[in-house]
């Protein structure tokens, strides 16, 4: 029995109709993955790699001769990692075309309830990057815009209201989108990105549609073109926070937060590498200053104390970050449909009305 990969992903279901299970080998995952996806592969990367040569020169038989001879020592916990999947409810297995391999750990995994994606990774991937203009074209896309530091991912990931969705791109690539924003963590492939992207917009049946501000780049990951494009005419909501704030959030940010996971030393020298970065654009008397007074700090003892760090990141706000936006204001022309502070603003998204916002109308926050 198979599924299409539109009955797995229904348009505005919340959530896909059956989990899966991604049998392909981990170097194929790691190129590219559905979000929420099990992988646990039949075949290890060697394994796959010799079968592939056997299949060249001696045809499907022979391959999976050597397939079974390969992976049947492993075969008992590979089926049980899946029948343990299998049993969170209904499932469905994907390979890369939804071929040979799925339908192997079909037989293998021996429960009724447990389907093949037709066309396997490959379709579900078409399937969801397809959709994704009449998935946008089915809501009412908002601009979250600020200057940096004005605290728009944390609005964002406060926002509860049912009725509106947040797409959390940073989070999903796992990168905070600035010079300075790499995690810890390493971010997803770009096709993994892409995915992701796309099935959240797909599945999601919120009316509204919420997304920050920033280039097409988030770290080194590309966001799709339909979502570009569509963000590109949709009305800004605009979170205002004066210096003072911005610069605290971002110490607590890039300083506070980064020196508690790896301690002083780790932290200020990850600051100066990202500072170097822009340096053709900070310019280099600026830069040296932000490295100087970043070694003061840790020499002083001081890294814990918020306001010793005041001075550098109000360097960086002044001449990177805020020329920086409003350069990008200035070239896109889009209107603006609320300003105000971070309470304003999260009151707002949260009464948008069911029906489409008239566009073109700027609200005194």
């Amino acid at each position: 029995m198979q599924i299409h990969p539109a009955e797995l992903y229904p348009a505005g279901a919340g959530r896909p109709a059956r989990v899966l299970i991604d049998v392909r080998s981990p170097v194929e995952v790691a190129r590219g993955a559905m979000p929420d996806s099990h992988a646990l592969p039949l075949m290890s990367d060697e394994e796959r790699h010799r079968v592939g040569i056997r299949y060249k020169e001696a045809g499907q038989e022979a391959a999976l001769a050597l397939g079974h001879e390969l992976a049947g020592p492993h075969l008992p916990g590979r089926i049980e990692a899946w029948r343990a999947v299998c049993a969170s409810g209904p499932a469905a297995v994907a390979c890369w075309r939804g071929g040979l391999r799925s339908a192997l750990a079909l037989d293998f995994i021996s429960l009724p309830d447990v389907v093949r994606v037709e066309g396997g990774y490959r379709a579900l991937r078409r399937h969801v990057l397809a959709e994704l203009p009449a998935s946008l074209a089915r809501k009412r896309l908002v601009v979250l815009t600020g200057l940096t530091g004005s605290g728009k991912t944390r609005l964002l990931r406060s926002l509860t209201a049912d009725h509106v969705q947040v797409l959390d791109r940073e989070g999903l690539a796992r990168h905070r989108g600035s010079a300075f924003g790499a995690e810890d963590e390493p971010q997803p492939s770009q096709q993994t990105f892409e995915n992701a992207l796309a099935t959240e917009v797909l599945l999601d049946p919120a009316r509204h549609l919420v997304v920050e501000d920033e280039s097409r780049y988030v770290g080194r990951r590309t966001l799709l073109d339909p979502l570009m494009e569509t963000m590109r005419h949709a009305p800004l909501v605009v979170l205002e926070a004066d210096t003072e704030a911005r610069a605290a959030n971002l110490v607590g940010e890039y300083v506070l937060a980064a020196a508690e996971r790896h301690g002083v030393r780790a932290a200020r020298e990850r600051l100066e590498r990202d500072t170097q970065r822009i340096r053709k654009r900070l310019g280099g008397g600026r830069t040296d200053l932000v490295t100087a007074e970043l070694r003061a700090i840790e020499a002083a003892g001081a890294w814990s104390d918020p306001a010793a760090h005041l001075g550098w990141v109000r360097v960086l706000l002044e001449h990177y970050y805020d020329p920086l936006y409003r350069k990008a204001v200035a070239r896109h022309d889009r209107p603006v449909a609320f300003r105000g502070d971070a309470a304003e603003v999260r009151a707002y998204l949260a009464a948008l009305p069911n029906e489409r916002v008239p566009e073109g109308v700027e609200h005194a926050g």
